[in-house]
């Protein structure tokens, strides 16, 4: 009797399984039914069944309720929700000025290692077409045209968006960047397209980049 017990405990045990599901993103609502995105795969859920560990119980106006892995909750329709609580990572660069007060450092674009100045000033991460150049960068097959303000006037520029661009252990992608036609900027300018993305902490010589 005592093992026929613990059989069926065991079988009991085996027949619950819990989904390891990073996103949840309802994408639409029918009656009867509801169209999850379960990390990214769709799937049409009818009332009363289960998917992938997610069941829809009802409709509340706009809101869905479902109950993944025997927990219910409401959901709202078209917001992704991460069900992945993993503590987050903070990754962080401190920079040190030169004998000048500038903050240069080393990164890289797209893999290709290049020598950064900060510029808080600058709208974009901003580069000379010789250095696009070494870069290989295809600004004129890729880029769309557009002027840029030099210290020599207008000159033709464009933009363009660079697939990585690392500083340190911080690495962005598809950030903006602008050519411009010519020798200048002598150095490519770590501008806000990169750096807006960031926390920027500015004290004394010292500039501190952390992700947010």
């Amino acid at each position: 009797m005592i093992i026929r017990y613990i059989t069926f405990l065991l079988l009991l045990s085996t027949s619950v399984s819990l989904y390891a599901i990073e996103t949840l993103h309802v994408v639409g609502m029918f009656p009867g039914k509801v169209v999850v995105a379960i990390d990214g795969n769709t799937h049409v859920i009818r009332q009363g069944s289960e998917k992938q560990g997610v069941r829809y119980i009802r409709s509340q106006g706009d809101d869905v309720v479902l109950k993944v892995n025997g927990v219910e909750s409401v959901y709202k329709m078209g917001a992704p929700v991460s069900l992945n609580f993993q503590k987050r990572l903070v990754k962080k660069k401190t920079i040190y000025a030169d004998n000048r007060g500038m903050f240069n450092t080393i990164g890289s674009i797209n893999g290709y290692p290049i020598r950064f100045l900060v510029d808080t000033g600058a709208t974009t991460i901003a580069m000379s077409s010789h250095q696009a150049k070494k870069l290989n960068i295809q600004y004129r097959l890729e880029g769309r045209q557009t002027t840029a303000r030099t210290a020599s006037g207008i000159a033709k520029a464009y933009l363009v968006k660079l697939k990585t661009v690392k500083v340190g252990d911080i690495a962005q992608l598809n950030v903006d960047g602008l050519v411009i036609d010519g020798a200048f900027p002598q150095q490519v300018l770590l501008g806000m397209s990169f750096l807006n993305r960031l926390k920027v902490e500015k004290i004394g010589d010292t500039m501190l980049l952390e992700t947010r």
